[in-house]
């Protein structure tokens, strides 16, 4: 494959998580779900805290994710990717404005920094990892730290 094949390539497979995010935001986990590694390395770390390691814990934090939102959108500030033949990330800034399965008379809106790795599997892109927290204004480690 070609450097342009292959940046063709990763190029659709971030359209796809985009996508894939949007139903999320609506509750829909379906696609996110084809779209990850179904492997014993696939991992997440996501903005509520603990994280998973295999497919089985990740598979069931996206049904537990998605079961928290009722509709809403979610929109993208990519600040880097960088792209290898056998694998890729993408650093972005991820906006949410959603309702909530626990607040669905409102729309929260908040902003995350979010990494997103995939590996080629069989010969197409898969979600190997996603890092997600919320993004926060820089603040001294001192003032969040236990004393």
């Amino acid at each position: 494959m070609s450097h342009a094949e292959v940046e063709a390539s990763v190029h659709a497979a971030i359209a796809r998580l985009h996508a894939a995010m949007a139903k999320v935001a609506n509750g829909d986990v379906s696609a996110i779900k084809a779209l990850y590694s179904h492997s014993d390395d696939a991992t997440s770390f996501y903005g509520w805290g603990g994280y998973e390691k295999g497919w089985p814990a990740v598979s069931q934090r996206w049904d537990w994710a998605g079961a928290q939102f009722t509709g809403g959108t979610v929109r993208y500030e990519n600040v880097s990717t960088v792209i290898t033949p056998e694998l890729f990330y993408v650093t972005d800034i991820e906006t949410f404005e959603n309702q909530r399965v626990a607040d669905a008379e409102n729309i929260t809106g908040w902003s995350n920094r979010v990494t997103h790795i995939f590996r080629k599997e069989a010969g197409e892109w898969r979600l190997l990892h996603r890092h997600g927290n919320r993004l926060e204004s820089q603040y001294q480690p001192s003032t969040r730290l236990a004393k």
